[in-house]
């Protein structure tokens, strides 16, 4: 361990020498910083618990199958009405939908306040139990809350009861009234709980009832707590012993042969791996990244050290001859490794504090889950520590041994020998050049590679045309609006009002926007011409509600037939033809052609009234854009359900398409929707282009920190390769006058001093090429439409390598070319 006076001895040392301690802390602190700031990201998203007490043991209880595409469903209330009653692993399990709903607000004076869309969670009241997680003030919801018919109540969050309420303890009690149905505050939730989501402002009980159950209406989310010693597997077994007796219990639409033909299965997950699944591998790739920039950042420092060692070799025999020992001139070395490292670790954290700021502000990082728990805390501090160990360990090894090894008479020997020296003396420092150089290809093509990705997206046809589009919300509920006709009357009156709206060119209204999956439906789908076979199950696929502008407004082409009509609020739809229009992948699919599909008929139950396909429109990549597009059906908007009752959604997005003059204004939309219906909140809205930015979200933010990483790298590897050519060119300075006194011209000088940091350079390449080609295998199911080993990426990065070492040398060699003979020979 080193001593203090070693310490205090390595800072004298380092303030005469302020240009080699600058470069070597700020090298130092730009690869220690990278690497603590996405470190920090990775320990919130990924490594951190749920803010729950005991929170390893919460799981998430879900279902795998095969079936037309889909790979996962939820529970049922059959599935969890069930699984609660007769497990044998849970301590409680709990079932929960996030949803939002219309909330007025009670306002000053005993009036109202307007009505707001808030984010909210209907649970089972055990939800509470499961995650060990009370009110603050109040009461949680009780058995008693979920049964059909009891009192209406709700619980609010703490966030909520300080907005809207002051944090005044008499808000217990008062009354919200929520989709039209006036509830009691009975619970504030306290500061920080954030479940199922953490816009969540309102939970509201979900009731069960056993005696009216719908096992194939998979629509919640189950969470659960394990009992001690119960894993994820042992509970996943526990659950499939039970899913055979769901048809048995609950008789309905989910039978032994539809559960054997899908290939259903029960699967429990740990709840903290659910949400961060898709981006946990994009967060290993871009730590490992920046870890590599970390090792470049100190192979550089580690030159740096070696240049200084190599001109202090004087001092070194000097102090041999005078009876310093090897410790004493290793201790030199590692404390000033140690002071440097503590000084870049230090300004590492302010930068990764910094940085950590600027990731979280990025729209791109709103895609990333739990980014909102990530912060500076005690696990990077320590992490930070680590870093800045392993540096100084790393920079100082070589320069130590340099220093500290070989006999007193080799060390006056290196003195007396010509000041070029021989091969071996210059190997540790070309070695250190070649890894800097691999690395930094490695990195450099997995940031191309990414970024060629991002570049095929951006080239995507979605399918639709988000220029000159908003797109918002609107949900009518039942209260208000109790039939079916009440809501195509409003919706109709509200189009009407938009078209009038100065700007508006057209307008729409569908039940889901493509890439945005807020209440996106699929169904079965039968075919007359394509029976399903007995004992099997009919595709799935996504069943979109839509009025007939809603295509010119998303500027969905129709490529064959017609669209169907405008809806009647005043016409019985049972009266009227049955008309769906589908999507050019589903003509394909089944017809192989559009106008093959005109006049087909489909249905969405196996007993329902057939549906005449009038009318084909082009495909939409509805479900991102890396996905193929969806066979997918579009319903009339005010229809008839299976029953033959007429039917509306209630949940619905409008696109309000503009012209080419002025934009309407989202004042002047908000307007014309109060008109048609004045106490329904407009909400969500945005322009249409942000569902494509939404859609890259993920694919950008990997862009971003890898490309900052590589451009890092590329500038850290140059100084590197300046570093060692000069000093290279300071060795060689009578060398290279003697060569100019005997004629050679300033060019060969320039050439081969640059010759050198290329072939260097290329050696590097060569190593980095392979390591690329090994390392980027981990990316395959990250990219699109781009190979690991695509050449055009691994070749762009070697030339931009090479040309980063040819002008990193370039300095160097042009004042080696304006030597003065005469001076260089003098060795003034």
């Amino acid at each position: 361990m080193l001593a203090p006076s070693s310490l205090r001895l390595a800072v004298r040392r380092l303030r005469r020498a302020p240009a080699f301690a600058a470069a070597a802390a700020l090298t130092l602190a730009l690869g220690i910083g990278s690497t603590i700031a996405v470190f920090t990201v990775v320990n919130g998203v990924l490594i951190q618990p749920l803010p729950y007490p005991r929170a390893n043991r919460l799981v998430d209880v879900t279902h795998t199958l095969a079936l037309a595409g889909l790979t996962r469903v939820e529970l049922s209330d059959a599935t969890y009405l069930l699984y609660r009653r007769d497990n044998r692993v849970f301590t409680d399990l709990g079932a929960y939908r996030s949803t939002s709903a219309n909330v007025r607000l009670p306002g000053a004076n005993g009036g109202s306040a307007a009505v707001e869309r808030l984010a909210a969670g209907l649970v089972t009241p055990s939800v509470f139990r499961v995650l060990e997680s009370g009110p603050a003030r109040g009461r949680g919801l009780t058995g008693a809350d979920a049964v059909p018919g009891a009192p209406a109540v709700a619980v609010i969050s703490a966030g909520m009861w300080q907005r809207d309420f002051g944090g005044d303890p008499s808000a217990l009690g008062r009354h919200l009234v929520v989709d039209g149905v006036d509830r009691e505050i009975v619970g504030i939730m306290p500061r920080g709980f954030a479940f199922p989501t953490p816009q969540t402002q309102v939970w509201l009980p979900l009731p069960f009832d056993a005696a009216h159950t719908e096992s194939a209406a998979f629509d919640y989310r189950g969470v659960a707590r394990l009992r001690d010693g119960v894993t994820p597997a042992a509970a996943t077994a526990d659950l499939q012993r039970l899913l055979p007796q769901v048809p048995v219990v609950f008789p309905g639409r989910l039978t032994a042969g539809a559960i054997a033909a899908t290939h259903m299965a029960a699967e429990v997950r740990l709840l903290r791996d659910v949400d961060v699944m898709d981006v946990s591998r994009i967060l290993w790739v871009v730590l490992g990244a920046v870890a590599a920039l970390l090792l470049i950042a100190c192979a550089n420092v580690a030159n740096l050290f070696l240049v200084r060692a190599e001109g202090r070799q004087r001092e070194y025999a000097v102090r041999r001859a005078l009876g310093a020992g090897r410790v004493a001139l290793i201790d030199d070395c590692v404390g000033e490794a140690v002071v440097l490292s503590a000084v870049g670790g230090a300004f590492g954290l302010a930068l990764a504090g910094a940085g950590v700021g600027l990731l979280k502000a990025l729209p791109m990082s709103a895609g990333i889950p739990r980014i909102g728990e990530v912060h500076i805390d005690a696990a990077v501090v320590a992490f930070a520590a680590g870093a800045s160990v392993i540096a100084a360990m790393f920079v100082s090894a070589l320069p130590a041994l340099r220093a500290g090894g070989g006999s007193l008479a080799s060390l006056l020997a290196a003195e007396g020998r010509a000041a070029t020296g021989g091969p071996a003396r210059h190997r540790a420092r070309r070695l250190l050049v070649v890894s800097q150089v691999a690395m930094a290809l490695v990195l450099l093509a997995g940031a191309g590679l990414f970024l060629r990705s991002f570049q095929r997206l951006r080239a995507v046809n979605p399918g639709f045309d988000a220029e000159r589009a908003i797109s918002f919300r609107l949900a009518l509920p039942a209260v208000g609006y109790p039939a079916a006709s009440d809501v195509a009357r409003t919706v109709v009156s509200a189009v009407a009002a938009l078209r009038a709206v100065p700007g508006a060119s057209s307008v729409g209204v569908a039940t889901q926007l493509p890439l945005d999956q807020e209440a996106a439906q699929d169904s079965a789908v039968f075919i007359e011409d394509h029976p399903t076979p007995v004992g099997t199950i009919p595709d799935i696929d996504p069943m979109v509600f839509a009025t007939p502008g809603y295509f010119p407004a998303m500027r969905v082409p129709l490529v064959a037939g017609r669209l169907y009509a405008e809806p009647d609020p005043s016409a019985d739809p049972a009266r009227q033809p049955r008309e769906v229009v589908v999507s050019e992948a589903f003509a394909d699919h089944y017809w192989t052609a559009p106008a093959a599909a005109l006049g087909r008929r489909i249905r969405m139950t196996p007993l329902g009234p057939w549906s005449t396909i009038v009318g084909v429109v082009g495909d939409v990549r509805a479900d991102g854009l890396e996905k193929a597009p969806p066979a997918a059906v579009y319903i009339p908007f005010f229809t008839t359900a299976a029953s033959g009752a007429p039917w509306a959604p209630r949940n619905l997005a409008v696109v309000v398409r503009a012209d080419a003059g002025a934009e309407p204004s989202s004042a002047a939309i908000r307007a014309a929707v109060r008109r048609a219906a004045p106490d329904v909140p407009v909400y969500r809205m945005r322009p249409l282009g942000e569902l494509l930015s939404a859609a890259m979200a993920r694919t950008t933010f990997t862009v971003v920190l890898l490309g900052i990483a590589a451009i890092v790298a590329l500038a850290v590897g140059a100084m590197g390769i300046y570093g060692v050519i000069a000093y290279l060119v300071a060795l060689r300075t009578r060398e290279i006058g003697v060569r100019l006194a005997l004629g050679a011209q300033p060019g060969d000088v320039r050439r081969m001093v640059v010759r050198r940091a290329v072939a260097d350079a290329a050696t590097g390449v060569v190593a980095g090429v392979a390591g690329a080609l090994l390392a980027t295998r981990a990316l395959t199911t990250l990219l699109f439409e781009v190979r690991p080993s695509d050449p055009v990426t691994l070749g762009v990065a070697a030339l931009a390598l090479l040309a980063t070492a040819a002008a990193a040398s370039w300095f160097p060699a042009r004042r080696a070319s304006r030597l003065d003979p005469v001076v260089a020979l003098r060795g003034d």
